[in-house]
């Protein structure tokens, strides 16, 4: 509509140019003589009577037309083009009017045509080519003059002019038909692009839709997993403290089973050195047995051999009193391996199913410990019997030196008392043998719980690195996680921007 507007404006002004020009022909001609002097050698005169007349009116009439035609354009009325056309033809006529008929102001005429064909109507042409020879054919036979300047004017030239004025009008009408048939090819070719774009404008208004809503969801997405990553990451930041309090406590474990350990093996020193002991006991008691059998043949040596024993005895009392100070040790030794297996049975639940095999071998020391405590009990009850008779052999003892010459009887008594503490201490060093190959079994299974401590420790060590980096990739997951976040932000204003953009486009 505004396109239109403008072509009638600029149409009504090139109108309005003609029609000043028209006027200014007249002027010329008439009020300052212009080509008086070529019009008297061509023997053309000026107008007169009936013909100026005529003149005026050839002079009023584009005057008032383009008056009509300023008002047509104001209500653009569907006239307009039409005066318009009328306006230019008639002031082409009063320009050769005006100019006295100079062959030369007929130019006018072709100029005039080329503005009206810029309306693309045929029909324009044609009133305005009808006009001009109807303007032609009276013109030469009514007033000449205001037509060709002169009576004279050859038909035949003014053939020649209307056969050009008609080809003019021919061509210019070939070209209006040629255009519109171009423009009527274009315009469905627009309409046929402007339906293609309507479909795509629709279909991107479609997709941009989509995208804003899948970049809706998206962020939601991202938001809901920015949560679950912070969850995450501080999940992970309590069970890396957790394993390292855990790691700390393994750590001093395993340090305590270390010195476990060490105590072990200097019980089972001791407990060598009581085997030791128990094979010299052994070796003096059965050379104690032979001297009391030679009492027998040797009563004159009986108060030396009776002091000898008496030592052995004191000696034997004082060791067997070692050995029960040793079970003692072994004893609490015992006790203290029961709560160590109680303890690495403990720690292997909680390393689960790596600590499996561990809790087997925890479970084993613990039973090996009962038993210990168990043969340390019996071996307690046989010292205290072998003191007893330890006391009781002293108790002979000193009542043969009061009345060593009372007779065999005491000595036999002696013979069997040496009997009974040789079988006794003989099953001593028994014991204390099994003892000493328990205790260095307890040793061995130790180390071996030592070791297992120190596999356990190393794994957990690697679990805290791997929780570590899991912690970081977690952290830097909530960082992306953020940065998308902004990104689908961005997004959202992009798809929302583009939607209107489509929505105005389509509207």
């Amino acid at each position: 509509m505004n396109s239109k507007r403008n072509n009638s404006k600029t149409m009504l002004i090139l109108t309005t140019f003609v029609v000043l020009l028209s006027i200014f022909a007249h002027l010329l001609h008439r009020q300052f003589h212009f080509l008086d002097g070529y019009l008297l050698l061509q023997g053309i005169s000026n107008v007169v009577g009936g013909l100026y007349v005529m003149m005026n009116v050839l002079f009023v009439i584009p005057v008032v037309l383009l008056v009509i035609t300023f008002l047509l354009y104001r209500k653009q009325h569907d006239a307009l083009q039409l005066f318009m056309t009328l306006s230019l033809t008639f002031s082409s006529i009063s320009i050769i009017a005006g100019g006295d008929g100079l062959t030369e102001y007929h130019f006018s005429i072709f100029m005039v045509v080329a503005m009206i064909a810029s309306f693309q109507q045929v029909r324009y042409i044609i009133i305005s080519t009808a006009i001009f020879t109807v303007h032609h054919l009276t013109g030469y036979f009514f007033f000449p003059q205001l037509l060709c300047g002169t009576e004279d004017y050859s038909f035949a030239l003014l053939m020649i002019h209307a056969i050009f004025l008609v080809m003019t009008a021919v061509s210019t009408s070939i070209v209006i038909i040629s255009t519109r048939k171009v423009e009527t090819r274009l315009a469905a070719d627009n309409d046929i692009a402007e339906q293609q774009l309507q479909q795509l404008l629709r279909q991107i208004n479609e997709e941009s839709n989509h995208l804003h809503e899948l970049s809706a969801q998206i962020a939601i997405d991202s938001s809901a997993s920015f949560d679950s990553s912070q969850n995450i990451t501080n999940a992970l930041s309590k069970f890396q403290q957790n394993a390292e309090n855990e790691a700390n406590s393994l750590t001093v474990s395993v340090r305590k089973n270390e010195e476990s350990i060490q105590q072990l093996a200097s019980i089972h020193e001791r407990t060598e050195n009581v085997t030791q002991n128990a094979k010299h006991s052994l070796e003096r008691a059965a050379l104690g047995k032979e001297k009391v059998n030679a009492v027998t043949n040797q009563m004159l040596v009986i108060t030396d051999t009776v002091a000898s024993i008496k030592h052995l005895i004191e000696i034997l009392e004082s060791q067997s009193i070692n050995i029960s100070n040793s079970l003692m040790v072994v004893h609490n030794i015992s006790e203290q391996t029961k709560l160590l297996a109680l303890n690495a049975s403990i720690e292997a639940a909680r390393a689960g199913d790596a600590g499996k095999g561990f809790s087997v071998v925890a479970s084993e020391i613990r039973n090996l410990a009962s038993s210990t405590q168990e043969s340390v009990v019996k071996m307690d009850s046989v010292l205290e019997g072998i003191q007893l008779q330890i006391g009781k052999v002293a108790q002979q003892m000193q009542i043969g030196m009061e009345e060593i010459y009372k007779g065999d009887q005491f000595i036999r008594e002696s013979e069997h008392a040496f009997e009974t503490i040789l079988k006794t201490i003989s099953t001593l060093e028994q014991d204390i043998d099994h003892i000493s190959n328990a205790t260095k079994d307890v040793v061995n299974q130790t180390q071996l719980s030592s070791s297992l401590f120190s596999e356990i420790a190393n794994m957990n060590g690697q679990s805290l690195q791997t929780v570590s980096i899991i912690t970081d990739s977690a952290r830097q997951q909530q960082t992306a996680s953020q940065s998308l976040g902004q990104v689908i932000t961005q997004l959202n204003a992009v798809t929302t921007q583009l939607k209107a953009l489509t929505d105005q486009m389509h509207s």
